[in-house]
C-alpha cells in the first residue's frame, strides 16, 4: 500500500484497549487503503487525536483509565478535535442508553462490535458523505479549513 492511497482513503484513529482487536481492525483498514493510528487508553486517544488530526475516530466505551463517553465529551469540547467525527464502537450489546448518550454527546454514529467489515463499510460511507463538497468539508487526508 502506498502512502498516497492511504491519504486518499483517510486517516482513522482507533481507540480501544484490546490489542488483538486493534491489530485486526488496523490490518483490515490498511488493506482498504486507510492510514490507521491506534491508542490503548482514553488519555492516549485524546492525545493522539490532537497530534495526528485524523479524519475519523473510532472509540470504544471501555478503557481502564476512562469511560469512553468521557473521552468523547472531551474530544467534542476541545476546539482542536471538536470537528473530527467519532464513531463509537462498543461491545456492550443491547444498551440503547449507550447509543443515545453517545449520539447526544456528539458521536457521528454508534456501532455494536461485530464483524470488522461492517465497521469499515460504515466508516467508508461516513467519510464519503462528509467529503461531499455540498457539506463544505474537505476530502479525507487533506487539510481542513475552518
Amino acid at each position: 500500500m502506498t502512502r498516497a492511497r492511504a491519504e486518499l482513503r483517510g486517516h482513522i484513529l482507533f481507540g480501544d484497549d484490546n490489542e488483538v482487536i486493534q491489530a485486526v481492525v488496523k490490518e483490515a483498514a490498511q488493506a482498504r487503503g486507510f492510514q490507521v493510528s491506534c491508542a490503548s487508553t482514553g488519555a492516549d486517544t485524546f492525545a493522539v487525536a490532537i497530534e495526528t488530526q485524523p479524519d475519523l475516530i473510532v472509540l470504544d466505551l471501555q478503557f481502564e483509565d476512562a469511560d469512553g463517553r468521557d473521552v468523547l465529551s472531551r474530544l467534542k469540547a476541545d476546539d482542536r478535535t471538536a470537528d473530527i467525527p467519532v464513531v463509537v464502537w462498543s461491545g456492550r450489546k443491547g444498551r440503547d442508553s449507550d447509543r443515545r448518550i453517545s449520539l447526544d454527546l456528539g458521536a457521528e454514529d454508534y456501532v455494536e462490535k461485530n464483524e470488522v467489515t461492517f465497521l469499515l463499510g460504515k466508516l467508508e460511507r461516513i467519510l464519503l458523505r462528509l467529503s461531499e463538497p455540498a457539506r463544505g468539508r474537505s476530502l479525507p487526508g487533506r487539510a481542513r479549513t475552518f
